[in-house]
């Protein structure tokens, strides 16, 4: 849902990407169906959540959480810092936003930037 990593590439759009093993979820482990991943991507010079895509049990459920989240413009750090039932698969955004994101396009996004503002 939202941007994938090859459309943000593909438009130069800079993003950092959350990315955690369904084995990190902790309801998934209690499914013993550790399969698949979560992975979402975050705007560099802000919060706000540009995809997320996840594989694995429920993570339907998962999915409509962030939808509701990116529909209002919510930064990703309300999800991090929620209070979320457990046990459910939806926890598993705390692990999510709580990871080390990884930067990318960052670079040439800011090189293209300058070089337009030249």
């Amino acid at each position: 849902m939202g941007l994938s990593e090859k459309e943000a590439k593909a438009q130069g759009i800079p993003y950092r990407l959350f990315k955690i093993p369904m084995g990190a979820v902790m309801r998934a482990t209690t499914f013993s169906e550790t399969r698949g991943f979560l992975k979402a991507l975050v705007e560099v010079d802000g919060d706000r959540i540009l995809g997320f895509i996840g594989f694995g049990v429920g993570v339907g459920e998962v999915l409509s959480s962030v939808q509701i989240a990116m529909t209002a413009g919510l930064s990703y750090t309300v999800l991090r810092d929620a209070v979320l039932t457990h046990p459910t698969l939806v926890e598993g955004l705390i692990p999510l936003f709580s990871s080390v994101a990884s930067a990318h396009n960052v670079r040439d996004a800011r090189l293209t930037r300058a070089s337009v503002m030249r």
